[in-house]
């Protein structure tokens, strides 16, 4: 009876050790991933991202900016593609997004990740909350130093001002764009 074991617990040591190994392999797992935009033909490659905070992406097609800011999107998981226009400069913690219309700020969903502060023309997808906020005078004041603003340009930012914003849970950045 005991010879019978001893195969049983290298078989269970060998298992061991290949689950280890896997896990190890699993971490060093790149998150790139590949999607489409909603502008891109079927017939071109997809394109390759960088996934910022959480890499899995939802099925569902980028809303473009300015639909995001309709009604029955706030307070809803949304998916929208847009282009940077201004990234914090002190850590990257937020950016504002246009589609040439409308502008709306982002930020990260527990202050998780940060973005490269170099993309300012890039298009982005990202996934996130939508909300209307207001946003205090003190708090603009904050992002305009955070942007690298004028002492002038700070000084006129009156009053508090009502804001639609979203909390990304995910920021992919193409790796060719």
């Amino acid at each position: 009876m005991r010879i019978s074991l001893i195969p049983s617990v290298f078989v269970a040591f060998g298992f061991t050790i290949l689950t280890i190994s896997a896990c190890a392999k699993k971490a060093d797992v790149s998150h790139e991933t590949t999607s489409k935009p909603a502008t891109e033909q079927t017939t071109t490659q997809a394109p390759k991202y960088k996934a910022f905070g959480d890499s899995v992406q939802s099925a569902s097609t980028p809303l473009p900016l300015a639909e995001v800011f309709k009604t029955p999107n706030l307070q809803k998981l949304v998916r929208v593609e847009a282009k940077v226009v201004e990234v914090c400069q002190k850590k990257g913690c937020w950016m504002m997004l246009s589609d040439g219309a409308v502008t709306m700020r982002m930020t990260f969903k527990d202050y998780g990740f940060f973005m490269p502060k170099d993309i300012a023309g890039k298009t982005i997808i990202a996934e996130g909350i939508v909300a209307e906020d207001v946003l205090t005078e003190k708090d603009a004041r904050h992002y305009a130093e955070d942007a690298g603003k004028s002492k002038e340009e700070i000084e006129k930012i009156k009053g508090d001002q009502k804001t639609v914003s979203m909390v990304a849970q995910s920021v992919f950045l193409p790796l060719s764009n």
